[in-house]
């Protein structure tokens, strides 16, 4: 008999389950809901608040197993930490970071293993669409993540990224799923506010979030000051571009209230210039956004992928300081994780040099 994968399942699909095949209680759900994710257990038998005989009954038909991680690997800057978590009846694995920033844990979360939309400045795009994550993939890395926390008597995880590897809303119901459980106050318990997706900018899966009515946060890799530039970096763009982007941003903002943020790679001699800063006050001046500016990162083998370089700390100080002096706010996104290649665009499945 196939046992039912209870953290597939949502808190109402638990209950479902609880009270049509284990003939319990409804309230019995809410009992297990906070074992498997507050306290992270994978053992019925260890669920002491319910009778002997249901934890018998659910460990015949049910399954909480964790994913377990295949590597750990720390920054030796003692600020990331990049996971590896071996998935279900899979030889993949799905990578993970948590960042860590004063009393902030946050989580970088994957939905998929591999992309589709073939980024040229992204490791994860290298490996195309394998498949999405299951909704039990998605909040095991956040199970294992704490398990890592809880074992160096660290706080847990207080923020949650949803950029990792792959487009979490191109896997939207799983992803939903996910902020169900991330949210619940007998889970997680992580607010809306301390939550982002990020997207390569597909627009009708915006247009489908915003429909949910939530209010987590967005972000928009914009990468490029014009359609070709970002023709050529991100394929997307020839179906969605920029001045749709900028347009489906603003009605996010106008919906949520939430400021939307731009994510902008900085490639030295490219993307870096005064015409550049020109074009992004002309894009968004007057809007209230974020731009987020990355240098680009070193890529599998620690060398620069292709002809990308990275600009000098000097020359990002300058950009941010160009984009300031036009009133455009941005900050520069300081990269933790290089030496464990987990910093942006670099999850793919590599050991570290």
């Amino acid at each position: 008999m196939d046992k039912t994968r209870l953290k597939n399942l949502s808190i109402s699909e638990l209950e479902s389950f609880i009270t049509s095949v284990i003939g319990e209680q409804k309230f019995r759900a809410r009992q297990i809901f906070k074992w498997i994710y507050q306290k992270r257990l994978s053992d019925f038998s260890e669920m002491t608040n319910m009778p002997k005989t249901l934890r018998a009954v659910l460990a015949e038909h049910a399954s909480i197993d964790k994913l377990e991680p295949r590597r750990i690997l720390e920054s030796s800057e003692n600020d990331a930490v990049k996971f590896g978590f071996e998935l279900i009846d899979s030889s993949h694995i799905a990578e993970s970071v948590l960042l860590i920033d004063g009393d902030r844990r946050t989580v970088c979360v994957s939905s998929q293993l591999g992309c589709g939309l073939g980024c040229a400045f992204c490791e994860t795009a290298k490996l195309g669409f394998i498949r999405n994550l299951t909704l039990e993939e998605i909040i095991g890395q956040v199970i294992g993540i704490n398990d890592y926390l809880h074992n160096r008597g660290d706080r847990l995880v207080t923020n949650i990224v949803f950029m990792g590897m792959g487009e979490a809303l191109s896997n939207f119901d799983n992803f939903l799923s996910s902020l169900s459980i991330i949210m619940h106050e007998d889970a997680f318990n992580i607010g809306a506010r301390r939550i982002t997706v990020s997207t390569a900018g597909v627009i009708p899966s915006i247009e489908k979030l915003m429909r949910e009515n939530l209010t987590i946060g967005l972000a928009i890799s914009l990468n490029a000051w014009n359609d070709e530039l970002r023709n050529q970096y991100m394929p997307v763009n020839k179906k969605y571009p920029i001045k749709d982007l900028v347009a489906i941003a603003k009605k996010y903002h106008d919906q949520t209230g939430r400021r939307v943020t731009f994510e902008y790679v900085l490639i030295n001699g490219i993307t870096d210039s005064g015409e550049a800063a020109n074009a992004l006050e002309k894009l968004l001046g007057g809007f209230p956004c974020k731009i987020n500016l990355i240098p680009i990162n070193p890529v599998n083998t620690g060398k620069i992928g292709g002809t990308f370089k990275s600009p000098s700390d000097r020359q990002v100080e300058k950009f941010a300081e160009n984009l300031h002096d036009r009133g455009l706010s941005a900050t520069i996104r300081k990269s933790r994780g290089q030496d464990i290649m987990g910093a942006c665009g670099q999850l793919a499945l590599y050991e570290a040099s």
